[in-house]
């Protein structure tokens, strides 16, 4: 029996065969269509696409009560102790959601452990503190450890993303303070951050006239903040594989990672922020 087991939202984006390789559990997201539900995780892409570019966007919620003390009770049977690692509560309600169902299911599921984690970030970022609490776990640390494992990480990763429009973000309505942005009269491609060193909300890191230029930057903070130390990184994206593509080549190429992985985005983040680049790391100490 494992020690410890980690459960993510699909936000996270975890690609399939390392959630497979440490044993991660991935709750997924709903989306709603014309009254029709969907999970985040099995929805055919393409014609999401579709219905993203009519602007007639879908609505998306989190993980039920229901799942989430579901899924608290099988993985009982293969662990002693659970880590529910969510996306940042500046973004959605899941982190409290789940750990009302945190209390309820430690009265149903004696002797497990139970601790639920704001990663304070979502996506990329949110998947690198999942996988480096998994490889932990995988090495049978101890409940303690991995869960100060998984908090130090809250702490250490980098969260940037760029989009092709901030329309949808907008109309998600995450861009918070940043909102002005949206309605600039001179179009804007800010890089935005959200982790723990942004409170877990949205803040622009710098503002550029192209998208290219933003994704140009995105590079430059990366190197002036993993400090010529060797990084760990995972890329995403949201319908702009080419672009992802030439900015995995120039981070192999410069950085000559430690640890990197190139995926797609969940497609609750595709709805949330259209087509876009997600950019997740951290340097090792």
């Amino acid at each position: 029996m494992k020690k410890v087991a980690i459960i993510v939202d699909s936000i996270a984006t975890i690609p399939p065969e390392v959630a497979e390789k440490y044993d991660i559990t991935v709750l997924p997201f709903h989306i709603a269509i014309d009254d029709k539900d969907y999970l985040d995780t099995t929805i055919d892409k393409e014609q999401l696409y579709s219905r993203i570019m009519t602007k007639k966007l879908p609505t998306v919620s989190p993980p039920s009560p229901g799942k989430m003390s579901e899924a608290f009770s099988q993985i009982s049977q293969r662990t002693k102790a659970i880590i529910y690692i969510t996306m940042t509560s500046g973004f959605s309600g899941e982190y409290e959601r789940a750990k009302g169902v945190k209390s309820s299911a430690e009265k149903e599921l004696p002797g497990i452990a139970i601790e639920v984690i704001d990663s304070l970030t979502t996506t990329c970022a949110q998947a690198l503190i999942a996988i480096e609490a998994a490889k932990a776990a995988s090495q049978g640390k101890s409940f303690p450890e991995v869960v100060e494992i998984a908090r130090q990480m809250v702490k250490r990763v980098t969260a940037l993303s760029v989009r092709d429009s901030l329309y949808f973000f907008d109309k998600s309505g995450r861009l918070g303070k940043e909102r002005p942005l949206a309605g600039s009269p001179i179009p804007l491609a800010p890089v935005l951050e959200i982790d723990a060193s942004t409170g877990g909300v949205t803040q622009a890191v710098s503002k550029h006239r192209t998208v290219a230029k933003a994704v140009e930057n995105m590079l430059e903070i990366m190197k002036k903040r993993s400090a010529n130390k060797k990084l760990h990184a995972l890329l995403g994206h949201a319908y702009k594989l080419d672009t992802a593509k030439e900015l995995k080549e120039k981070i192999l190429s410069e950085f000559q990672p430690a640890e990197f992985y190139l995926t797609e985005v969940a497609s609750v983040a595709a709805i949330i922020n259209g087509p876009y680049i997600d950019l997740g790391f951290f340097a090792e100490d």
